[in-house]
């Protein structure tokens, strides 16, 4: 098998080129063969992903954030399986492999040498994700937090919240459609997210009983209300304690179609597209995944 490490120099706080001496090292003593790879521009690491078929034997780690691994799953064979070594500034799929915590020098050895198993991910139109999409106010706070981060890097932990109370106060909520397991639901929602995995933004936790080996989607839908309602909502959802405002509603789905009147921003882990209409669906058991050996996901 070879090793190909997709590394997007500019993630986070560049940790994914400081572990190119950690691959460098480790194959000195291991006779596999190996490549490393830089992305060059946005859209680059979907490139590289579609050079690669099954029949290549290979494993493509992404050494980045959750945009360079939605970028290679939206290149990816279907039969090629992919890594996750978290060094951009969220995260947030990282999140779902349930991995001990340990040094990032480690957790890249540990996924060299880990097993693979089978998780699910989402389509949003012909646009693939790992781990979230959600639209509207959600996915504004993503554009004015990217532009936080671009603008003061030394915010970038804190960009998310930050765009969050900035924009809280110019709120519109928005007039939707949703078409879901043979229901249909007109609703004014503050926000409306889709999810395989439990967190995005950071840490913030929309579906906390969401899993990517669970054969569904997590649909969250928040309808609008008051500020002040609001402002005491957020601590809740930020660590999954939510589930119980009567403001609140939980769906498991495999599909669902959500139209509007107006153009929305929907974001697909973090890439933001405006859309009026989306069709979401489940690819069940549709990607192989590698992770380390203590991972308590199911093989």
């Amino acid at each position: 098998m070879k090793h190909i490490f997709i590394i997007n120099p500019t993630s986070g706080k560049h940790h994914g080129i400081q572990l190119i001496p950690v691959i460098e090292n480790y194959f000195k003593t291991h006779a596999e063969a190996f490549s490393i790879i830089r992305t060059e521009r946005p859209g680059h690491a979907t490139e590289i992903a579609r050079r690669f078929k099954a029949e290549d034997d290979v494993t493509l780690y992404v050494l980045s954030g959750d945009g360079t691994a939605n970028e290679v799953l939206n290149g990816l064979n279907h039969k090629v399986p992919m890594a996750v070594i978290p060094v951009g500034s969220g995260n947030d799929f990282f999140r779902m492999l349930e991995v001990p915590v340990m040094p990032l020098e480690q957790l890249l050895i540990e996924t060299i040498e880990g097993k693979e198993v089978i998780v699910d991910y989402g389509m949003a139109n012909d646009r693939r994700y790992l781990n979230c999409s959600s639209m509207g106010f959600d996915a504004d706070i993503g554009i004015y937090a990217h532009a936080i981060k671009m603008k003061y890097p030394f915010l970038s932990g804190l960009s998310y919240v930050i765009a969050t109370i900035a924009l809280l106060v110019k709120r519109k909520p928005m007039r939707m459609h949703l078409r879901f397991n043979d229901e249909d639901l007109e609703v004014e929602s503050l926000l409306v997210a889709i999810m395989n995995g439990r967190f995005y933004g950071g840490g913030f936790n929309p579906t906390p009983m969401a899993s990517i080996q669970d054969g569904t989607l997590d649909l969250c839908v928040i309808r609008n209300t008051n500020l002040i309602r609001i402002l005491t909502l957020l601590p809740k959802f930020k660590v999954g304690k939510h589930i119980h405002e009567d403001i609140v509603s939980f769906y498991k789905v495999k599909e669902l179609k959500l139209s509007s009147a107006e153009t929305i921003n929907t974001q697909c882990d973090g890439e933001v597209y405006p859309e009026q209409t989306i069709e979401f669906k489940l690819v069940e058991r549709g990607l192989k995944l590698r992770v380390p050996q203590r991972s308590q996901l199911r093989e």
